[in-house]
């Protein structure tokens, strides 16, 4: 009888090594990453109600080839061509911008507020060409922060004085180790998204 009484503390104790020595091998659970597969800027001129609105397809996710040959002869031709934004001299625009998985046009995903909730792991990120001359690209007042303060520039406003034309490279940019600077290289951490257009303001 007092064996039973020693041997069956020792078995309890046993289990609990076995689960904790199991429990510590276990990964830690991975945090997917969305799938992006489409962006939108949406842009009001300060004073108007009538928004513009430009969607851009993400690298790799071309819907209208999908299931077909590719015709690489095409793709040459359009190398290089960019959405063009077009905006008036000496003027102000709120802007906003959107992220979406439409991998599924039956079921659409809106990332952006994924985005918005882990603001500490994400920047948004206009790199302007100097070409570009007397624009410029602020947070906005209503834009979200980071734990450290620091804008996301998911809404900002944009700002012209005279004529001029040049491109800008929007990113989303993946846990940056830093939030601050004018380029891509300043910020670090890797690329989620990668957009191209033109600004001509006139």
């Amino acid at each position: 009888m007092s064996k039973n009484i020693y041997i069956k503390p020792i078995i309890a104790f046993c289990l609990f090594i076995l689960i904790f020595a199991c429990s510590k091998d276990d990964p830690d659970p991975v945090n997917e990453e969305e799938v992006i597969t489409k962006v939108t800027i949406e842009i009001t001129k300060v004073g108007s109600s009538n928004p513009m609105t430009y969607n851009f397809e993400v690298e790799g996710h071309d819907h209208d080839n999908e299931g077909e040959e590719e015709d690489h002869d095409d793709d040459d031709e359009h190398e290089g061509v960019h959405t063009e934004i077009e905006l008036e001299a000496n003027s102000s625009y709120n802007v906003s911008i959107s992220f979406y998985n439409d991998s599924d046009p039956a079921d659409i995903e809106n990332i952006t507020s994924e985005v918005i909730e882990e603001a500490d792991e994400h920047q948004i990120l206009y790199e302007i060409t100097d070409e570009l001359s007397g624009f410029s690209i602020a947070s906005a007042s209503n834009d979200t922060v980071d734990s450290n303060g620091s804008p996301l520039f998911q809404k900002t406003t944009w700002t012209t004085t005279g004529e001029t034309s040049g491109e800008v490279i929007g990113y989303l940019i993946h846990e940056p180790t830093s939030k601050t600077g004018n380029t891509r290289t300043d910020f670090g951490g890797s690329t989620d998204v990668e957009i191209e257009f033109e600004v001509h303001v006139e």
